[in-house]
């Protein structure tokens, strides 16, 4: 099924000689993983925000293989030197989960749910919003993204 939130005009695409970054603004939940572990790459005081060349390849794909969202995705150039067996986590576009692996949906104090595993998100009329391993869901009814959380949580306790 066809992820709607991730073929919006606003996608971001960041790429070297061995990796391409994807942002998927539309689902990220700004939980600040990624500038927090590898501000040399993930800086949003910068435009563009993510400096492709700031750190190793394996580096910037082990970051974005914990994205709570799924909003930073990776995939590999053609003729990448990275090594394709270090770069199959949850992050990489190829990344597919088991079906028999558990959803685990996880309440964050004052914050989100988090979902992890594979899961479909469907709105009220049946249609499809997301299908994916990983998915940030607002709570507390502030976000200007609904279904999903856009961090307005953290503005108003």
């Amino acid at each position: 099924m066809e992820d709607k939130k991730l073929n919006d005009k606003n996608n971001r695409e960041y790429k070297s000689d061995d990796l391409i970054v994807y942002w998927y603004p539309s689902i990220c939940s700004h939980a600040q993983k990624c500038w927090r572990t590898l501000p040399q790459v993930f800086d949003t005081k910068k435009r563009p925000w993510v400096t492709i060349d700031g750190a190793d390849p394996l580096d910037i794909i082990r970051t974005v293989d914990i994205c709570p969202s799924g909003a930073l995705r990776y995939a590999l150039t053609e003729n990448s030197k990275v090594d394709p067996r270090l770069a199959n986590g949850p992050g990489s576009m190829e990344y597919t989960a088991s079906q028999a692996e558990t959803v685990n949906i996880r309440v964050v104090k004052d914050g989100p749910l988090l979902v992890k595993g594979p899961a479909r998100l469907i709105d009220p009329e049946g249609n499809v919003l997301r299908e994916g391993d990983s998915m940030v869901l607002c709570r507390c009814g502030k976000t200007k993204n609904p279904p999903f959380c856009d961090g307005e949580h953290r503005k108003n306790k």
